[in-house]
Parts: structure tokens; C-alpha cells; sequence
């Protein structure tokens, strides 16, 4: 598939293939808008007499050396499968089925119906593609995708999505023709790089699906880094959650969703190296994502590789997680020495990881316990009775006899409102001014470090922005005239010592309505308006800051009051070590009440979110 703006390259694509005979099929309109499906349709209609096999590919690819006796052995293992030669880096989730097969030192890695088919290399049998061709030829050009749309043609077939492991691509670095130039770098997931494997690699067989996972309570995710923060993504399509969203679950929140204890991988985790410039959230998430993989490997029903695993892609696997998931600062902020040793410190945890789950998966086994993903409740926060749950957590932390029963009703309350409010689908993030106030508590300020901080890993795909403020600036219902206009769009006040969670940003989209702009504070940032003084929080205010809550966030959309919404769920507190988040982030409120309150906030919170997932 060939566009004429990139030129000459073409010519060099065909000569890479040889001695088999590439054509070349250009866009029939190239002074179109950008459409892959146009050129598609022609690319997967020319096929060669007599071939048993079509192969597709895209004009911005460069094949590994000795590509083609790679291909033709890797065609003759798997000649009924759609095989792709190629996965993006950072895709949602193939990317990470990818870094699993490789870390399990497989030649293949089942790739499944619930992605996009990534069609930079794709393989399929001949006649498939014919019937491919005509497909596609129902369909509009101005649909654009070709890759959503030959997904939905190999799950309509039952055909198995495989991707060779390594890749027998890479992606050129030259600006986008088809409009992906918002998607940044795009790189291969496991590159075979100048190295590729001898032919008999591909002659080694493999599962045609996803083998299963042992005591995983959600069969179907990813672990993911992005924007250097490590989190679960759930494949939730039963929900109407959209597959492309940048609002995983915070590992350290959410772990036992999958069947992990996060106090494991802190412990597991906390031996790392941790100085310059590797201490921080750059270390620290980048080894969560290696260990969650390392375990979730080796709690997976893989075959043992029949002859040398090649470690190289493991390590391969790994760099490229960490090159496309760190955020952009990060990045740049690493240098050669930093980078490689960043490396170091994610194969040693990926090695705890293994070998954490590897103990967990024999202690199960011997058990002869499993599990299986769990199903049920509506995701509408109205339609969910959480009388039982609250009252069994509450109960379940009654030990706390110097609580007030109404600060501890309080924290049930707001912990499952939480839980609602995260257990929605994921929908886009509307536009958001955050206003980023000092805290006069702890005496945290919005200093350049923090604001850094903020921009380059809480923006929810560039939905947020932030602007630092004094305490003396008026409350966000002025700042109203500077919010973003057109659409939805929203304001929120942040505390400086406060870090929105990954996940939590999905409440700005299910509380913003239709009339633009939404005022809200963050709930450290209520609780200190509330005592109106620059002391510590105190446990004493938390049923007014629950009731408060209530009265905006619970009422229909279109009779909310105007003024300013408390954004009810988690924060976690700037710069501080791995741990989970809390419902007031502000250091100053530590104190064994404080921690009591947090912990039974925790346990109603995970309780009513896997009711409901």
C-alpha cells in the first residue's frame, strides 16, 4: 500500500522482500482525505495467480533482515491464521499480549477478536483475502480504519489473530499520511532488530488463544504504563466502556481486581535501586508494570518453549514498554546511562514478579481452588443497592470503637460513591482548567517541580490543563470566563500536595453536564474551605463533606444547583512512595484515626466495585 508522498521508499520495501515479488498498489486517490480502508480494498483484491498466501503491507515499514525466508517459515507454521508481522508498542492491549508470549519465550502470541488487527504486515490464506477484498468493498472510504474493520471480518470467520514474536517489522519514523500523527512515536512491540531468529523458530507451535490465568478474578486485561504510571486496563465491552481510554485501574488501588496483593509488590519492589535518577515515580511505576507482568506470565497457562528461548526478546519486550510508557519529560530527563540502567531495574523486577507468581500459581494449584471473571450488577450508581455492602465493611472494622458512628457512616458513604462513579464506563475526559492551589495545611505550593509533575502525567490524553494560583484567588466560579468554551468542559480546584488518580478522571465526565462549564473541587480541597482555617483536617468534618457531596453529585443533572461540585473520589499525595490512594491526600491528615478511616474506606470501596464489575 503505497502513498505517493513518501517518495522513493517504496523502492526499497520491494527490494527488501526479494526474492519475492512485491507490488505496488498506490492510493487510487491520493489528493484525498487520509483513508488506509481506500487503498485496502485494492491491496487485498490483488492477488497473485497460484498464490496460496497474500501479504499486505504498508509503505512506512522496514523488514528485519533475511525477511523473507523469515516469512515463508513462519507462514508454513501458521497458514490458516490472519499473522501479523508487526504490533504497535503502546496499542491498548495487543501490545501487552505481545510482552507476555515473549516473556514466556513463545514464538506466537494469540492476539484475539477484542483489538483492532494491526494491518502493517498482515498475512492471511489467499482465499480469506478475496473474500477480505469483498468485504471491505461494502464499506465507505471516509470510514478510514481498515484495521477495526478486517477485526470484525476475522472474528466474523473464527480465524486466529496471531502475531509473530519478534516482529518482522518496524515501524518508519517519517510523519503519518493516514492522520496518526496525534498516536506520537510508533514503534515495534518485540523488534527482531538486526538478529533475527533462525528459521526454525517459527517451526515451534504455540496456543492458538490466550492460554488461562490462574486465580485471576478478570480473565481479560492488560497491565499498562503510560505516562509513567503503571495501571490495569479491563476489557469491559459489555459495559460500553470503549476499548481505547486512558483510565486504568491504579495498580496500587486496584491489584486484587486481578488477583494481586499490592503489599507484595511494594515489598517485592522496595529493595530496588533508588538513586538519581531513578527514585520517584519513573522507578517506581515502571517496576509495578514489570513485576505485574512478570507474575501474570507466570501464573498463565503457557506452553514450555520446545528448544532456546530467546532472551533477547524479553528484553526487547521490556524496552519498549518503557521508551513508549514513560511520559515525555521522564524521557527526555534519562539519559543513555539512566535509560539502560532503568532497564536493569525492570528485569529484576520482572524476575520477582515470575517468581511471585509462580509460587502463588503452585500454592493454587495445590489447593485446587480457581476462579472465574465475574459478572453482574448495573454500572448506573442509581441502580446499585450498596445497603448490604456498607453495612458488612462497617462492620467488619467495628474494632474502631474511638470513631463516631457518623464519621464512620460518612466514610462508607463516600467510599461507595466512589466506587459508582469508577465502575462506570470510561468515557472521554471533557476539557478542564485545574486551578492548583497551595495547600495551607501541609504548605505544599504549585512550584514548577509540581506543576511538571501535573502536566506531564494527570492529563487524561490533554483533556487537563493546569494553572498554578494563589489562596488568594477567588473561588473557581470565576474562573469561568478563562475555562475552555465549546462542548463540555469543566474546572476543578486541586490542591499542591494532591495527584488525581488515573482512573478517578473519569468523574469529571459522568458529573460534567451539558452546559458548559462544571465547577468542582477536588475533596481535600472542600474539607479545608469547610473548616475555614489553616489547620490539619479533622475526622469531625467528614459527615458534612459526605452530605455536601451528596447533594450535588446525587441529584439529577439538570437540577443541580449552580456552583461548585465536590469530585468524589481519591487522591494520592505528591511525590510520596507506592501506595494506594486516599480519600483526603493531604499528609497533614495522618494520624492513627486518620489511617483507620482511610483503611475502611479502602475495604468498602473494593468491595462494592467488585460487585459491580
Amino acid at each position: 500500500m503505497h502513498h505517493p508522498r513518501r517518495g522513493s521508499a517504496v523502492v526499497r520495501l520491494v527490494e527488501a522482500c526479494r526474492p519475492l515479488t512485491a507490488r505496488v498498489v498506490a492510493d487510487p486517490e491520493p489528493s484525498g482525505p487520509p483513508s488506509p480502508l481506500r487503498t485496502a480494498k485494492v491491496a487485498w483484491a490483488d492477488i497473485a495467480p497460484g498464490a496460496t498466501h497474500h501479504l499486505v503491507l504498508q509503505d512506512d515499514v522496514t523488514p528485519c533482515p533475511d525477511f523473507a525466508r523469515q516469512l515463508t517459515a513462519a507462514v508454513a507454521e501458521r497458514p490458516d491464521d490472519a499473522l501479523a508481522l508487526y504490533t504497535n508498542w503502546n496499542s491498548p492491549h495487543n501490545s501487552y499480549l505481545v510482552r507476555c508470549a515473549a516473556v514466556a519465550g513463545q514464538s506466537w502470541a494469540p492476539l484475539g477478536h477484542h483489538e483492532w488487527v494491526p494491518t502493517l504486515g498482515l498475512v492471511l490464506p489467499a482465499d480469506a483475502a478475496r473474500r477480505l477484498a469483498a468485504y471491505l468493498a461494502a464499506f465507505p472510504d471516509d470510514l478510514r480504519d481498515d484495521d477495526e474493520l478486517v477485526v470484525r471480518f476475522c472474528a466474523q470467520e473464527g480465524r486466529p489473530v496471531t502475531a509473530t514474536v519478534p516482529h518482522l517489522l518496524e515501524h518508519g519514523s517519517g510523519p503519518s499520511v493516514a492522520g496518526n500523527g496525534a498516536h506520537g512515536p510508533r514503534h515495534a512491540t518485540v523488534p527482531a532488530g538486526a538478529s533475527p531468529p533462525p528459521p526454525s523458530h517459527w517451526r515451534r507451535p504455540g496456543p492458538r488463544t490466550f492460554p488461562p490465568r490462574t486465580g485471576a478474578p478478570h480473565e481479560a486485561y492488560a497491565v499498562e504504563l503510560r505516562d509513567s504510571r503503571c495501571s490495569f486496563r479491563l476489557l469491559r465491552p459489555e459495559a460500553g466502556e470503549p476499548l481505547e481510554h486512558p483510565f486504568g485501574w491504579d495498580w496500587a488501588d486496584w491489584a486484587q481486581l486481578v488477583g494481586v496483593d499490592p503489599a507484595r509488590v511494594r515489598r517485592d519492589l522496595a529493595g530496588l535501586e533508588r538513586g538519581e535518577p531513578l527514585r520517584g515515580p519513573v522507578l517506581a511505576e515502571t517496576a509495578a508494570a514489570a513485576w505485574l507482568l512478570g507474575y501474570d506470565v507466570a501464573r498463565t497457562d503457557w506452553p514450555a518453549p520446545p528448544g532456546p528461548v530467546r532472551t533477547g526478546d524479553r528484553s526487547e519486550a521490556l524496552k519498549s514498554w518503557i521508551r513508549s510508557g514513560l511520559a515525555p519529560d521522564d524521557r527526555m530527563a534519562l539519559d543513555p546511562q539512566a535509560s539502560r540502567a532503568l532497564a536493569r531495574e525492570a528485569e529484576k523486577a520482572l524476575d520477582l514478579g515470575l517468581r511471585a507468581g509462580s509460587s502463588a500459581a503452585g500454592i493454587r494449584s495445590s489447593a485446587g481452588t480457581g476462579t472465574s471473571p465475574r459478572t453482574g450488577d448495573s454500572t448506573d450508581a442509581e441502580d446499585f443497592d450498596d445497603t448490604e455492602s456498607r453495612a458488612r465493611s462497617t462492620r467488619s472494622h467495628r474494632a474502631g470503637h474511638t470513631v463516631p458512628p457518623a464519621v464512620r457512616d460518612a466514610v462508607a458513604d463516600l467510599a461507595v460513591r466512589e466506587a459508582a462513579v469508577l465502575a462506570n464506563p470510561a468515557l472521554a475526559a471533557p476539557r478542564t482548567q485545574v486551578l492548583v492551589r497551595p495547600c495551607p495545611a501541609c504548605g505544599t505550593r504549585p512550584d514548577e517541580s509540581v506543576l511538571r509533575s501535573l502536566r506531564s502525567r494527570h492529563t487524561a490524553n490533554g483533556a487537563l490543563t493546569y494553572r498554578p494560583v494563589g489562596r488568594e484567588t477567588p473561588d473557581p466560579d470565576l474562573a469561568v470566563e478563562r475555562a475552555p468554551v465549546g462542548g463540555r468542559s469543566a474546572v476543578l480546584e486541586l490542591l499542591a500536595c494532591e495527584r488525581p488518580t488515573t482512573r478517578g478522571l473519569t468523574a469529571l465526565a459522568h458529573g460534567a453536564g451539558d452546559h458548559p462549564p462544571t465547577l468542582y473541587r477536588t475533596r481535600g480541597a472542600a474539607l479545608l474551605r469547610l473548616r475555614q482555617s489553616d489547620r490539619a483536617p479533622s475526622p469531625d468534618d467528614l459527615p458534612e463533606l459526605a452530605a455536601r457531596e451528596a447533594d450535588w453529585w446525587d441529584s439529577a443533572a439538570w437540577t443541580r444547583a449552580r456552583g461548585t461540585g465536590i469530585l468524589p473520589v481519591s487522591c494520592t499525595a505528591a511525590d510520596s512512595r507506592p501506595g494506594p490512594s486516599s480519600f483526603v491526600a493531604c499528609p497533614a491528615a495522618d494520624s492513627p484515626m486518620w489511617r483507620q478511616l482511610a483503611d475502611l474506606y479502602r475495604t468498602v470501596r473494593l468491595d462494592t466495585v467488585e460487585r459491580k464489575l
